[in-house]
C-alpha cells in the first residue's frame, strides 16, 4: 500500500515537474496547474499530516516551521494572482524558491521523523486520509 509519506513525496515531485515545465515553456496555463497542485497539497497536509506529526512527534517547532512555510507560499500565490508579464514570471520564481525550501526541510526533517515514529498502519491511514482530503478540495 502507498503510505501518506509516499503520496506527499509524489506531490512534491509533481510540483517540481510543473515548475520545470513552466521554466521551459513560460506557459501561463502551467501556473494555474502549479497553484492548483499547491493549494490541494496544502489543504491535505493541514488536514492530515500536521495533526499526525504533532501528535506523534511532540515537536511543535518542527510542525510550526512547516506551517509558517505554507503561509509564505500562500502569500506568494496571492501576490502572483495579481501580476502579469515579466513580474508574473519573477513571482513564479519566488514561489518556486519558497516551495523548494519548504520541501527540502520537510523531506529532511519532518517526514523522516514521522517515518521513524509512526506505525505502518498509521502511515497507511495517513495515505488514505491524504487522498480523501485532496479529493474533497480538488
Amino acid at each position: 500500500m502507498t503510505t501518506g509519506i509516499d503520496l506527499i513525496l509524489a506531490d512534491h515531485r509533481r510540483v517540481d515537474a510543473l515548475f520545470e515545465q513552466f521554466a521551459a515553456s513560460a506557459d501561463p496555463d502551467v501556473i494555474g496547474q502549479i497553484v492548483g497542485a499547491l493549494t490541494d497539497h496544502d489543504q491535505a497536509e493541514h488536514a492530515t499530516l500536521y495533526p499526525l506529526a504533532h501528535a506523534l512527534l511532540g515537536d511543535a517547532d518542527l510542525v510550526q516551521r512547516s506551517l509558517v512555510a505554507h503561509e509564505a507560499v500562500k502569500a506568494a500565490i496571492d501576490r502572483l494572482r495579481q501580476l502579469e508579464g515579466s513580474p508574473l514570471v519573477e513571482a513564479v520564481g519566488v514561489l518556486r524558491a519558497l516551495v523548494e525550501q519548504h520541501v527540502a526541510d520537510e523531506e529532511q526533517h519532518l517526514l523522516p521523523a514521522l517515518g521513524e515514529r509512526a506505525t505502518a498502519a498509521q502511515l497507511d491511514a495517513l495515505g488514505t486520509r491524504f487522498e480523501q482530503a485532496k479529493q474533497r478540495v480538488g
